[in-house]
C-alpha cells in the first residue's frame, strides 16, 4: 500500500464512484434507507520519534464489542455501539497528533502512531489497564497492522531512505526493524504470524519470514492487483501467466489453482475463512480475449464473488463499486456503491444473494482520503462490522450533521452517536 499507488483508485474516479466524497453539497435531511431487499443483479453462476511521554490518563476499558474513534479534537476513545461509555486513550491532542488508531487481533490494545515536535513514534495501549508503551519510528507510521498473534505491528512509513515496511515489537524493543524498501507496497501476514507476504506493485511478490534481516522468496510474477490475501484456505493474489493475468490460490512454493481471469486490475477481500472471495476487475476495456482459458473470466466493471469450492461465479453488482468489505461470519458483504443522481455513496449489503440497499451519506474527508483508496490492505488489518455482523460503524456526512454512525443492517436509519472522522469495530 501507498499514497502514490492509485492506479486501481484513479480508475473508479474516472467512473464516477469516489467524486462524492470531495462534494460539499449537504444531503437531505433523511438518509435513504430501504429496508426491502432489491436484487440489483441476477445472479449468474459460471463454474468451472518522541521524547514526550504519551498521555497515560487512559479510562480502564475491559470489554469488547467497543468502537475506536478519532475525535474531531484529535483524541482517541473507545466507546459502546450506542455512544455511551466513553474510555479515553489520549487527552493531549492539542500538542500532538495521533493517527489512524487499530485494534490488535484480541481487542486488548490499541496501536497508534504519534508525532510531536520532537519526532515520531508507535504507541501500544492496554484497553485494560490504560498503560502505554512506545516505539520509537524514523518517519510517520500511516499504516500499521498487527501481526495474528498480536506479538508486533508491521508498519510503512516513508523515511530518508524513502517508502517501506518495517516491524515493531512493544515488547523487546531489539526484535524491529527494516523488511525492505519500494512502492507501491502491500503486504499480508500468515495466518500463524510467522511469514510475510509482500507485493512492490507489479515489481515483486516475495514470502520470507517475518523477522529482520530475513530472505525473500519470489513468489510468482505478480500480476495488477492491489494487495495480496493470505487467508486460512491459503494465498489469494493475481499472476501473469503466459500474457493472461490470473487470479489464483495456493500456498507459496507449492500448487496453486486458478480461480478466475482477471481482464483488468482488481482489487480483492476474502471471507474468514477464505471460502469465498469477493473481487472487482475495474477498467476501460469492454473485455479480453479469454478463448481456451479453464477458468472464468471475471465481469468487467462489476463487483462478484468467487466461491472457492464450487468454482462459481456470482455476479453481486451490474456497475462498479468504490469498496466491499465482508462481515465476520462470511454470510455478508458490506458494499459501497454510489447514487450518481444525488452524488453520494451508498451502503448496502449483499447477502443470499440479494442486495439490500441501506443508507447515503458522504464520507469524512479523512476516511476518504486515506482509507477508502486502499480498502483491500485496510479490511485484511481492520473491520467496520460489529462482532456479531448485525450492525457497520462509518465516519460520514448525512443532512448537516457529520460524525460517526452506526448502522443496523436489519433497516432503519443510522444512529449518530459522536463527532469524530474515523471509527473502527473491534474484532471481537
Amino acid at each position: 500500500m501507498i499514497r502514490s499507488h492509485r492506479r486501481l483508485f484513479a480508475a473508479l474516479l474516472a467512473l464516477g464512484l469516489i467524486a462524492a466524497a470531495c462534494d460539499s453539497n449537504p444531503q437531505p435531511e433523511t438518509p435513504a434507507t430501504t429496508a426491502a431487499a432489491t436484487t440489483v443483479a441476477p445472479a449468474t453462476t459460471v463454474a468451472p520519534l518522541s521524547t514526550a511521554a504519551p498521555s497515560t490518563t487512559a479510562v480502564p476499558v475491559a470489554a469488547v464489542d467497543r468502537l475506536l474513534v478519532v475525535k474531531e479534537d484529535g483524541n482517541v476513545v473507545t466507546m459502546r455501539r450506542d455512544g455511551s461509555d466513553v474510555a479515553p486513550l489520549t487527552d493531549d491532542a492539542a500538542g500532538v497528533g495521533y493517527f489512524q488508531p487499530i485494534w490488535s487481533p484480541d481487542a486488548t490494545a490499541v496501536s497508534v502512531s504519534r508525532f510531536d515536535g520532537s519526532g515520531f513514534s508507535l504507541v501500544r495501549y492496554d484497553t485494560d489497564t490504560g498503560s502505554s508503551d512506545e516505539v520509537p519510528t524514523e518517519a510517520n507510521a500511516f499504516y500499521v497492522y498487527w501481526s495474528p498473534d498480536g506479538s508486533q505491528v508491521g508498519y510503512l512509513s516513508t523515511g530518508g531512505a524513502g517508502m517501506g515496511l518495517s516491524l515493531a515489537n512493544f515488547d523487546d524493543d531489539t526484535a524491529g526493524g527494516e523488511i525492505e524498501l519500494g512502492q507501491p507496497f502491500y503486504f499480508d501476514w500468515s495466518p500463524s504470524g510467522d511469514q510475510l507476504v509482500t507485493l512492490i506493485g507489479e515489481q515483486r511478490f516475495d514470502v520470507r519470514d517475518s523477522t529482520t534481516g530475513a530472505d525473500p522468496t519470489e513468489v510468482a510474477e505478480p500480476g495488477a492487483f492491489q494487495n495480496p490475501v493470505w487467508s486460512a484456505a491459503g494465498l489469494f493474489y493475481v499472476r501473469t501467466e503466459a500474457g493472461v493475468e490470473q487470479i489464483v490460490l495456493g500456498e507459496p512454493g507449492g500448487d496453486v489453482r486458478v480461480l478466475a481471469v482477471a481482464p483488468a486490475p482488481v482489487i480483492m477481500t476474502a471471507s474468514a475463512t477464505g471460502d469465498r472471495l469477493a473481487v472487482q476487475a475495474t477498467g476501460n476495456l469492454d473485455g479480453v480475449e479469454a478463448s481456451f482459458q479453464a477458468a472464468p473470466t471475471l465481469p468487467l466493471n462489476r463487483l462478484a464473488v468467487l466461491d472457492v469450492a464450487t468454482g462459481a461465479v456470482i455476479q453481486v453488482t451490474n456497475g462498479p463499486v468504490a469498496a466491499y468489505f465482508w462481515d465476520p461470519s462470511g454470510d455478508k458483504l458490506l458494499v459501497l456503491g454510489q447514487n450518481f443522481e444525488e452524488r453520494r455513496l451508498l451502503w448496502s449489503v449483499w447477502s443470499d444473494g440479494e442486495l439490500t440497499d441501506l443508507t447515503e451519506f458522504l464520507p469524512s474527508r479523512v476516511w476518504a482520503d486515506t482509507y477508502l483508496p486502499f480498502f483491500g490492505q485496510y479490511a485484511l488489518s481492520t473491520t467496520m462490522w460489529s462482532p456479531d455482523g448485525t450492525a457497520f460503524a462509518f465516519p460520514g456526512l448525512i443532512g448537516e450533521r457529520g460524525g460517526i454512525y452506526v448502522q443496523e443492517i436489519s433497516g432503519g436509519a443510522p444512529v449518530f452517536i459522536s463527532d469524530g472522522n474515523w471509527v473502527l469495530w473491534s474484532p471481537r
